[in-house]
Parts: C-alpha cells; structure tokens; sequence
C-alpha cells in the first residue's frame, strides 16, 4: 500500500470529534437530561393541581353544574348529583333544557355574564316551590354557576318576621294603654280619642286581648246583697 493509500480516509470511516466537540457533545446532553427532569416535574405537578382542582369541584358541598360558551352543560359535581334534583344532561342548554321555569329569564343573564366577564349573584330566587341562591361565575371556558337550597332558611326567616310583628301589634297594644286616661268618676266610662265615652270593658278589648268575666268584690257583695255575703261569711266564722 502506498503513501498516499495509508493517508488518505475512506468516505465511510465517521470522523473523530476532537476534545473540544466532546465536551460540547457531553455539555448538551447534560442540558437535555436537565429539561427533561424539569419536564417530568412538571407534567407531575400539572398533574396534582388538576387531582386537586377536580376534588375541589366535584367534592365541594356546594351544587355546581359547569357550561360552555354557549350555555351547554359540560357536567356537573357530585352535590348537584346527590341532590336528589333532576340532573342536568351533558349538552342541554342551561336555563332552555333545563331549569326552564324561573320567574325571571336566566339565559339571558348567563349569556350576559360570560360576554361581559362578570360574576352575577342572585341571592333569592322563587323556582316552584322552592327558594335557590344562584351566582354565575364566568371563565374563558364557559361558567360556572353554583346554586344552594335557601327554602329552610327563608321559611325561618318568614317565620321570625311575623313573630315580630305580632310582638310589634301586642306592644303597640300596650303603648294605647300608657298615659292619661279620661274616667267618668262616677259611671266609670272612659273617653276614648274620638271623644266617645266606652265602659272599660269595651276600651280594654278594643286595644288588647284580654277578655273580661264578671262577678263581685267581697265589699261589693257585703254592699249590695248584704244576706249572701252573710251566708258566705258563716262558713268562714266557724272554721
């Protein structure tokens, strides 16, 4: 073999990096292990906000159903499951196909909530026979509406009002009964504000609930009928 044959490389022999390509080699490689790591540690924290957001929702107490930009359900979590309400289907129109029957119209204040990226609250509304606190929260996506039973609370509330107003009526009854009161010295009657004079018994009931049964003070019976007030006061001699 030649000279010029020992000198000269095949086209298929790879050629050597030298020291310096070496350590570029190894340097981005090292670069590439790094993203990965980075990567992977990424995609495992992705993956847990996604476990945590989805616990978050579908184990909140709270009812929630989820929409898309045109109001159709995408799902809904696990309280509005076990509501014991009619579920919603995946791809009904929210407030159309269903939860139809409000008082006032519900679409259109979804629809406006999401064009204008604002959260509406609506903290009592009538639904049949029911009271429901509803707030729409809109996301890119589409929205979120939550909803709570308030009906226990409203009866309650209900409740408590008219026990103050009859509280309110008995004071008011008792406030008429303050003051100076115009008696007939003699007859006992008592004017009233219209400047007639009623017996006693007629102003009383009139302004409170009493009610009144008669009968006779022990003077009134000595002084009026003399002979039972003494039978009456025999027995009490002799005990």
């Amino acid at each position: 073999m030649t000279e010029k044959e020992l000198t000269e490389k095949p086209d298929s022999v790879a050629t050597i990096p030298v020291p310096d390509e070496l350590q570029m080699l190894r340097k981005r490689v090292l670069e590439l292990e790094q993203l990965e790591k980075e990567y992977r540690k990424n995609l495992e924290e992705l993956a847990q906000k996604e476990a945590f957001n989805f616990a978050l929702f579908n184990y909140n107490p709270v009812l929630t159903t989820v929409v898309d930009t045109n109001g159709r359900v995408v799902k809904s979590n696990a309280a509005k499951l076990k509501s014991g309400d009619r579920i919603p289907k995946i791809g009904d129109i929210m407030y159309i196909d269903y939860a139809s029957k409000h008082e006032i119209d519900m679409y259109s204040e979804l629809m406006s909530a999401m064009k204008s990226n604002t959260i509406k609250k609506f903290p009592e509304l009538k639904y049949k026979d029911k009271f429901i606190s509803v707030t729409i929260s809109p996301f890119p996506q589409g929205a979120i509406i939550t909803s709570q039973d308030i009906t226990l609370e409203k009866t309650s509330e209900k409740e408590k009002i008219d026990l103050i107003n009859h509280l309110q009526r008995a004071l008011d009854e008792v406030e008429t009964l303050r003051g100076l009161l115009p008696i007939c010295a003699s007859c006992k009657k008592i004017r009233d504000d219209n400047g007639y004079w009623n017996h006693i018994e007629l102003y009383i009931s009139q302004r409170t609930q009493a009610d009144f049964t008669h009968t006779l003070c022990p003077e009134c019976l000595k002084h009026y009928y003399p002979e039972y007030w003494q039978k009456m006061k025999k027995p009490e001699s002799n005990a």
